[in-house]
């Protein structure tokens, strides 16, 4: 049986993606909510599959200012993570991380660690719950944080993908503290080997 290569062409796969996102958010909100040392939660609001061509199309204005966090997977699975932000989002996490009020700002040095740690662990919780699904060995990298324009961003993700594989999953999550919610979008681009990989896995399930 030939696997399909696409995310897209493929609802087992697509359904399989959705349901890790799930199970990341699920781990996101334990490690967060033990971080900061109050409850956190870390919800999925949509999943959809995207080409690095369209994502200027569905993420708003290329000229805003974003906040990202990224990391890059390797062993048997490869692939890249990065979550996005606004900077007012950003920044009014940094203060509920931090227990401070809220104030409209440039990122300083504090800030940027803050996100990136917020970023990390949402990245790395997705990634183990995928290598746990797919029983493969995938280590992420030190996370790096930029603010930039959007469209300097996602010029940084094109250049992740492979030529043969700039599908990606976009899954927009919501941070929920109270009455209080915070949106950023997770963008995952698995290689065309991670990507066979997982069909074949969730095929078998």
């Amino acid at each position: 049986m030939t696997l399909p290569s696409s995310i897209e062409q493929d609802p087992i796969l697509l359904d399989g993606l959705t349901e890790i996102g799930n199970i990341g958010a699920a781990h996101a909100t334990t490690a967060l909510s033990k971080l900061i040392g109050r409850c956190i939660m870390v919800e999925v609001s949509e999943h959809y599959v995207c080409s690095t061509q369209k994502l200027p199309e569905v993420l708003g204005d290329p000229e805003q200012q974003v906040v990202a966090v990224y990391l890059e997977a390797y062993g048997a699975g490869k692939g890249g993570m990065l979550l996005m932000f606004s900077q007012d989002t950003a920044t009014s996490l940094v203060d509920m991380m931090l227990s401070r009020p809220h104030a409209v700002r440039e990122l300083d040095d504090t800030d940027r660690d803050a996100i990136c740690e917020v970023g990390n662990i949402c990245a790395s919780a997705y990634l183990s719950a995928v290598a746990k699904f797919s029983g493969i060995t995938m280590v992420p990298s030190p996370p790096g944080v930029s603010v930039d324009m959007l469209h300097a961003i996602l010029q940084y993700v094109s250049a992740m993908a492979e030529e043969d594989s700039s599908e990606l999953m976009v899954v927009q999550t919501q941070f929920v503290h109270g009455e209080s919610s915070y949106f950023g979008n997770l963008l995952y681009l698995p290689d065309q080997g991670t990507i066979r990989l997982l069909a074949e896995r969730f095929r078998a399930v």
